[in-house]
């Protein structure tokens, strides 16, 4: 069964416009990437979204994720990612284990030159590139006591979501594994042949525990995924619509334009021109 997450997702977006917070979550199981929620689990700043353009570079970001989990198990903190970004971490609790953490980010690093090189030798990323998408991080980090205020209405709210929850362990493994399958690869050619190859698995059983434990469909999930990174590059790119269809995973620009509109009520132009209007 999946609950309304409304209430959370209106906070989540309380924070990131009233309080000029960059808000993501980053969940190790299941039940957070309901619809509603998975908008969230990417990053929005120019310079990390240009970092996982690189395929190598956003799956090392994934394997660090579980580091920062056992990090936080001990409470909330601020560090360093692997890139030069700073941030604020939070656990994400349900029914006394950590079930992920929650990342205010989009702060630069006073050593940021040494990561940007460090980055560029490593995926061969221009250095020029790179280093102007880092200036467009935050140069002051907010005070905690104040984030710490904010956050925590956002931690109970998640925690009481798994208080609520329901779900068998067997499922929530099987659909976490697909889950982490999907983000790392959405903008590859996925089909349900290509997961049943990949989990051994049946198309029934694929399809069935999908639908049951997301409330979705596995093309209209993957959609949500391929729309989302669009949004990022629509905002932060000067990439043509034909080159950002192509480069989120979809195989023709026109079906890309029709999934974005009904999932957006905008074309992919039309988005553009309105959410860079919003940043005048």
């Amino acid at each position: 069964m999946i609950y309304d997450t409304t209430p959370i997702k209106n906070y989540i977006l309380y924070l990131k416009k009233e309080c000029n917070l960059s808000i993501t979550l980053h969940p190790t199981d299941a039940l957070l990437y309901a619809t509603d929620l998975i908008t969230f689990n990417i990053h929005d700043n120019p310079y990390c979204i240009y970092v996982k353009t690189c395929k190598q570079a956003q799956e090392h970001c994934i394997k660090k994720q579980s580091a920062v989990v056992a990090a936080c198990a001990c409470g909330s903190y601020s560090g360093t990612c692997h890139a030069g970004v700073r941030e604020y971490v939070y656990p994400i609790m349900g029914k006394g284990m950590v079930k992920g953490f929650i990342s205010v980010s989009g702060y630069a690093d006073k050593h940021g030159e040494e990561y940007v090189s460090a980055i560029s030798r490593k995926y061969a990323f221009p250095k020029k590139e790179l280093s102007a998408a880092y200036c467009t991080l935050k140069t002051q980090m907010p005070d905690k006591k104040i984030v710490d205020t904010l956050l925590i209405p956002l931690c109970q709210m998640l925690e009481l979501f798994y208080l609520q929850a329901d779900t068998t362990a067997q499922d929530e493994s099987f659909i976490s594994k697909i889950l982490r399958f999907l983000k790392c690869n959405y903008t590859q050619a996925i089909t349900s042949k290509t997961l049943c190859k990949e989990f051994a698995c049946s198309r029934s059983h694929l399809s069935h525990t999908f639908n049951q434990t997301m409330g979705t469909t596995l093309k209209d999930y993957l959609n949500v995924l391929r729309v989302e990174g669009a949004k990022q590059l629509l905002h932060s790119s000067e990439l043509n619509i034909t080159e950002i269809a192509f480069s989120t995973g979809f195989s023709d620009s026109n079906y890309f334009a029709n999934v974005f509109k009904k999932h957006t009520g905008m074309s992919p132009s039309t988005y553009r021109k309105y959410i860079r209007s919003e940043q005048l």
